[in-house]
């Protein structure tokens, strides 16, 4: 070896994994792939990890490794050479004792054909070695512009033999043509700088798990955002934070919490640049985002183009984000702009004013405010702002506006009174109702010194949304005629007329006057309304029971919104989603209705508006009230959230509403006291403002509860004044309700004379508003069981009411001999313990006179799909007793459990449920009962064929949710439902194990653990919940519980079967291994 060159040892070892390295399991899986390319280029800025990340990898490498780690002082050829066959003796102590004595005869200057020579020879020896290994050089980006070295490295790229995996580390990709070659021929693994930054994930751990830093989530996704997950500003942010820095001056960035982050981007970036090339970063670092053409006119030159793509390039802390708009890492333009401010003021005043101007051409207005502000020009900035707010609003740059007029001192803000609107909006929008109308009063005193009449009817137009937002109409109304007066006279478009008069029609809505509304409506509409922002038709048809048109107008919406480009501005309750929620739930399309709420709850989230949130959580609340699968508590919870979230904003009369819903809950429960104490809660809000409609609604709301709870009397009271509010409101749906409850009563209660004329009025209703739904499956106003509609309409058909449609709605419904039909639906609860329902209540053990009848029950659920001879059942539940005896004890059974089934069934009737053909019996399938194994059975057979992950993952959740234990799990194990219990029982288990699996494909992996956990508190040798499971805790860097699982696999399997692991187990465990 040459003495020439000195030897540092720790160039050749890679450096030592710190114990609070972030194992990373993504990057750690691309960089197993080495061994399978012949090269490997790992590129990004600096302080993305690269070394570290490889070093990781190393560790656990199979195959041999050769590093060496490159520095500045690397880039004379034979100093470069010898290192590097130094570093391949390591592991190959023989390799290369010729090559360096070759080396003695070279100069300094080598020539071309030396360098393919000394390359051709490398080659040669590296086959000779007769086993894979891998070479890493690692910081190769200092080798870049050493001429000859990168024409050797160039060359051995080109010619490696198949033992010799190649792998770089550098700053930026290396611009050698031969690469393209190697990736059409798929032998080039490339790990990029999105490989290496971090992910939100990834952040939470490293702050959260390894370095125990308690933080919100807020606070964790603005440290991601800031870094963008930039691994040593990450690392540095934890350090400031263990030395008792404030999260908030971190997150904003302040100077002195970046020290040391500052000197690194310095040191390693930015002195290394040439002095042209540093000059532009501090300059462009001005700009928000940079453009060609922004960059080209503010630093007066022609070749912005070429430098921006060299600079990506070359991985310098800059991306584009469009064609021709590129954008600085936001800690590194926080660098390169103070360090211009702090080093020429004079230069960096000039390109922010220079920029101002420069976008106020080009009609950027947003960007030109921003410049003005940098630089502090506050009166300019709030002039532009001023005339080109209303414009700001519109597109819903909500958070932009705002931060605008955060900086604007107030002593600006007071020139413009306009200023003290926009603020009133922003407040508004975000539903800070109290703030808002500080602000709109502030306006309106600052206009009214002026004269200044637009901005005057605007706040005045603002005050007047608050109350609109808020439902209260009787202090719109003067509020609302105010902005008119002062509008009306000005010289402005139509459209801003229109406004006026489409929110007057609103606020007459919510009075109750929906044909007046519809007048205004129209009127706004004659004068050229662009929108119905606030979906006031939608409204006035859900007011008047024109359900249909409304559904229609706001899916049109929803599609006309999901095509435009602008940000949508909260519309508080009159969202779009929020809004088409209310409607989908009265139609009793409940599945859709939670969605949409769910989009409204999250819209509120995103907008940071409370208000919508709390829409949301009601609406949530009306749709899941419907759905059989959720528990009653979860729509209590659903109101009472909401009604938390009021309470928060103050807004009293919004809760109306969810007492509504709470009144409705509690009434179908039985619980009377509560829920007309929920009824009258709600009452008390919309009467205070004369919300007539809402009245109705909960004054149904009343009735019905009153209904379920047997209090006959009072409901009969209380429709009767419900239907004198909606005629008053012209809601005909509501009328068809009231109709039909008043129908059912008197049928209850043998009044035939007030069941003729309210079937005749329902019916009649029914007809003429289309509203076949009602009839057809469970709406919000409507019977929990539509079986209860089959004896209210025989009766009607009976008495030639309405004979032709009523025939065809019990053709449409499916309903059999509507004589015998007893007016409801038998509900059997199977998987776990047996519960059995009788219109709507559930019998209790004490309802039972004799055990037997249960029993024979459940042996004919257990057989449904066949008849059973008297003979064969005797088998089953009398095996000890003669012909005779069992046949007097089955007669016993029988009529006890007719009693159960059909109390109100006349002597010596057939039964509906019970089926009798000659001496064998078994459950009537056309009398619609229904039992809780047959949705079961077709959620999980529609998730295992479902292809979907998504879909698939739903309909299993829905299928084992039903599955509460096993088959008539309180019944004693008995041969003729062993078969059923176990078939169900793998039934689940294969269920689950679907699950598991599509929950892994959609990294769910805590779902995966529960459900495989599930599996096995059923079935302990099921091998491939072991699997799922050691897979889920390796993909979350628990290593030591995969483990445990594989243990414990060998365990149960070797004692219940004798028998090993199965081999994709053991290379499931072999993969853990290998990462350890």
């Amino acid at each position: 070896m040459s003495n020439q060159v000195p030897i540092l040892e720790s160039q050749f070892s890679p450096p030592v994994v710190k114990d609070r390295y972030i194992q990373r399991v993504n990057l750690h899986k691309k960089m197993q792939l080495i061994p399978s390319y012949p090269v490997t280029l790992i590129y990004s800025s600096a302080g993305y990890g690269k070394t570290m990340g490889l070093s990781s990898y190393v560790q656990y490498a199979k195959q041999p490794v050769c590093w060496l780690t490159i520095t500045e002082y690397d880039q004379d050829f034979l100093s470069f050479m010898t290192k590097f066959i130094h570093s391949i003796q390591k592991t190959e102590p023989d390799f290369g004792v010729k090559l360096l004595k070759s080396l003695k005869d070279y100069h300094y200057h080598v020539r071309e054909h030396e360098v393919w020579s000394m390359m051709t020879d490398v080659v040669n020896e590296l086959e000779l070695l007769g086993q894979d290994l891998i070479l890493i050089l690692d910081d190769a980006h200092h080798l870049m512009h050493a001429h000859s070295i990168n024409k050797f490295l160039q060359l051995l790229t080109q010619h490696l033999p198949e033992n010799i995996h190649y792998v770089l580390t550098a700053r930026s990709k290396p611009n050698w043509s031969s690469l393209s070659r190697l990736k059409v021929k798929n032998e080039l693994l490339e790990i990029e700088q999105k490989d290496l930054a971090l992910s939100l994930d990834e952040v939470t751990h490293f702050i959260q798990d390894i370095h125990e830093i308690d933080l919100n989530d807020d606070d964790l996704k603005q440290i991601y955002d800031l870094t963008e997950g930039w691994p040593i500003a990450c690392s540095m942010m934890v350090q400031q934070l263990n030395m008792g820095q404030s999260i908030s001056s971190l997150i904003q960035m302040k100077q002195d919490g970046l020290t040391d982050l500052i000197k690194y981007m310095q040191e390693e970036v930015f002195l290394k640049q040439p002095s042209i090339v540093q000059k532009f970063l501090e300059q462009t670092s001005v700009l928000e985002s940079i453009t060609v053409e922004a960059s080209d006119r503010l630093l007066r030159i022609n070749s912005s183009q070429q430098m921006l793509e060299d600079l990506e390039e070359q991985n310098l802390f800059i991306h584009q984000i469009d064609h021709g708009t590129f954008r600085f890492h936001p800690i590194f333009k926080l660098y390169l702009e103070n360090r211009l401010r702090y080093s020429n003021y004079d230069e960096y005043e000039f390109l922010h004013r220079e920029a101002a101007y420069y976008f106020e051409e080009t009609q950027d207005l947003s960007k030109s405010i921003y410049h003005h502000l940098q630089i502090k020009q506050y009166r300019v900035a709030a002039k532009i702002l001023s005339d080109y707010g209303q414009v700001m609003l519109k597109e819903g740059k909500l958070d932009r506006m705002a931060t605008f007029l955060e900086q604007i001192p107030e002593a600006n803000l007071v020139d413009f009174p306009i200023l003290k609107y926009f603020e009133g909006e922003l407040l508004r929008y975000r539903a800070k109702y109290e703030a808002a109308e500080e602000c709109y009063n502030s306006a309106i005193e600052l206009a009214d010194d002026d004269q200044n009449l637009y901005v005057l009817s605007m706040a005045f137009e603002g005050k007047a949304r608050i109350y609109l937002d808020t439902i209260r109409p009787d202090q719109a109304d003067h509020i609302l005629r105010k902005a008119i007066e002062y509008r009306e006279p000005l010289d402005v478009k139509n459209e801003e007329k229109a406004r006026l008069y489409h929110m007057l029609g609103e606020n007459l809505l919510n009075l109750g006057y929906a044909n007046k509304a519809e007048f205004w409506l129209d009127k706004a509409k004659a004068f050229q309304l662009r929108e119905d922002e606030s979906n006031l038709e939608a409204r006035i048809y859900l007011r008047t029971g024109r359900l249909y048109q409304a559904r229609q107008f706001l899916m049109d919406k929803k599609e006309q919104l999901a095509k435009q480009e602008l940000d949508h501005l909260p519309q508080s309750y009159r969202e779009t989603d929020i809004l088409l929620s209310i409607v989908e739930s009265f139609m009793g399309n409940a599945e859709d209705g939670k969605t949409l709420a769910e989009q409204g709850l999250q819209l509120g989230i995103e907008n940071e508006s409370l208000f919508i949130e709390a829409c949301g959580w009601m609406r949530m609340g009306h749709a899941v009230q419907l759905i059989p699968r959720y528990d009653r508590e979860l729509s209590v919870q659903c109101y009472e959230h909401s009604l938390e979230l009021m309470d928060q904003l103050n807004i009293s009369r919004l809760k109306a509403e969810p007492y509504m819903g709470l009144c409705m809950l509690y009434g179908l429960a039985g619980e009377y006291e509560k829920a007309y104490h929920a009824g009258q809660m709600g009452l008390r809000e919309t009467e205070l403002v004369k919300d007539m409609w809402l009245s109705a609604v909960i004054r149904l709301c009343i009735s019905i509860a009153s209904v379920h709870c047997k209090r006959y009397d009072y409901a009969l009271e209380s429709l009767e004044e419900t239907r004198h509010h909606f005629e008053a409101c012209e809601d005909d749906y509501g009328l068809m309700i009231v109709a039909f409850w008043k129908a059912y009563l008197a049928f209850e209660t043998n009044d035939d004379e007030t069941f003729n004329s309210e079937i005749r009025e329902f019916l009649r209703r029914l007809q003429t508003g289309s509203y076949d739904y009602f009839l057809k499956k469970r709406t919000y106003f409507g019977p929990i069981d539509l079986q209860l509609m089959a004896p209210l309409l025989h009766q009607a058909r009976t008495r030639g009411i309405y004979e032709t449609y009523v025939t065809r709605m019990i053709y449409e419904l499916g309903f059999g001999d509507l004589e015998r039909h007893p007016g409801y639906t038998l509900r059997i609860k199977a998987l776990g313990e047996f519960k059995l329902f009788v219109a709507n209540e559930q019998v209790n053990d004490s309802d039972w006179s004799r055990a037997k009848s249960k029993e024979l029950l459940e042996l004919l659920i257990t057989n449904r799909h066949t008849t059973m001879t008297k003979e064969e059942i005797f088998d089953e539940l009398w095996p000890d007793q003669d012909e005779t005896a069992a046949n007097k004890s089955f007669k016993v059974t029988l009529n006890g459990l007719l009693k159960i089934l059909e109390p109100h069934r006349k002597a010596r009737e057939d039964s509906f449920f019970i089926l009798r053909s000659g001496s064998s019996y078994r459950l009537n399938p056309q009398s619609g009962y229904e039992l809780d194994i047959h949705l079961f059975e077709d959620f999980i057979q529609s998730g295992l064929d479902e292809g979907h992950p998504e879909k698939s993952k739903e309909l299993l959740l829905r299928a084992l949710k039903l599955y509460e234990g096993d088959y008539l799990s309180n019944h004693r194990p008995v041969d003729w439902l062993i078969h059923e219990r176990e078939r169900l029982q793998v039934l689940f288990l294969r269920g689950a194990e679907k699950l598991a699996q599509v929950s892994v494909r959609l990294e769910d992996y805590h779902t995966c653990i529960h459900w495989c956990q599930e599996i096995l508190s059923r079935d302990q040798t099921w091998e491939e919940a072991y699997r799922l499971l050691m897979y889920c805790y390796y993909q979350q860097n628990n290593r030591p519980q995969a483990i445990k699982w594989y243990r414990r696999c060998e365990e149960i399997l070797e004692k219940e079967l004798g028998i090993e692991p199965m081999k994709t187990t053991q290379d499931m465990y072999d993969m853990v291994m290998e990462f350890i």
